[in-house]
């Protein structure tokens, strides 16, 4: 992908729209949408990324899809629009909500300066860039990452953000995909304990509230 001296103009609803959501106390999303244009931010700036604040949506994806970028306008006309998956904000690691932030953002940015493959392909000039930061990307979207030192990784570490150590990849198979495990909750009040089992009839009992797990 090359990289321009062309500076991307953030569109002013843009800017309205995130002063609209980090402005909205009584909003679940409020903090952590904050956060998120926080980060778009850090990665414009650390990684020079050829691209402009986006329009931030959390909503509910389709079950493999952990985020999306829309190519052009959405049907509100906003340009740059960039989904997040609820599920994955409630019940992934934070640091791996990142991952998919950063994962849309190169779309975005390809939107920009490079060739974008057809119906969000996966192709090697994406593939090449997000290699480039950290970022294990196959032709579907399914993502992993490079273990330390990467980019990625370093701006998390420098950040304060926790990640795991990343054994090294040897097949890049989506997490939702390869897996037959079930998600499972107890009824601990605010936040529930979430666990991950590949059985259809799990009886074990939490032990903070002492409630049966059950199916979400």
């Amino acid at each position: 992908m090359q990289i321009t001296d062309t500076t991307i103009e953030t569109e002013k609803i843009n800017q309205d729209l995130k002063q609209h959501q980090v402005g909205t106390k009584e909003w679940d999303y409020r903090n952590v949408t904050e956060s998120l244009h926080l980060w778009s931010e850090r990665f414009i700036l650390e990684f020079k990324l050829q691209t402009s604040m986006p329009a931030i949506q959390i909503e509910r994806l389709k079950q493999d899809r952990y985020g999306h970028f829309r190519y052009g306008r959405n049907g509100f006309g906003l340009r740059n629009e960039i989904a997040i998956d609820k599920d994955h904000i409630q019940q992934d690691e934070y640091w791996t909500v990142l991952g998919t932030l950063l994962h849309e953002m190169l779309h975005s940015e390809q939107q920009n300066i490079g060739k974008p493959g057809r119906r969000n392909y996966h192709n090697k000039e994406y593939k090449d860039k997000a290699r480039s930061l950290g970022l294990l990307v196959d032709e579907r979207g399914c993502q992993q990452y490079t273990p330390a030192p990467s980019p990625f990784l370093d701006l998390l570490k420098k950040c304060g953000v926790d990640a795991p150590e990343i054994p090294v990849c040897k097949d890049l198979v989506s997490y939702r995909e390869k897996s037959k495990l079930r998600l499972w909750i107890c009824e601990c009040k605010p936040k529930p304990v979430h666990v991950r089992v590949a059985v259809k009839d799990l009886q074990a009992r939490c032990l903070r509230c002492g409630q049966l797990f059950v199916p979400k």
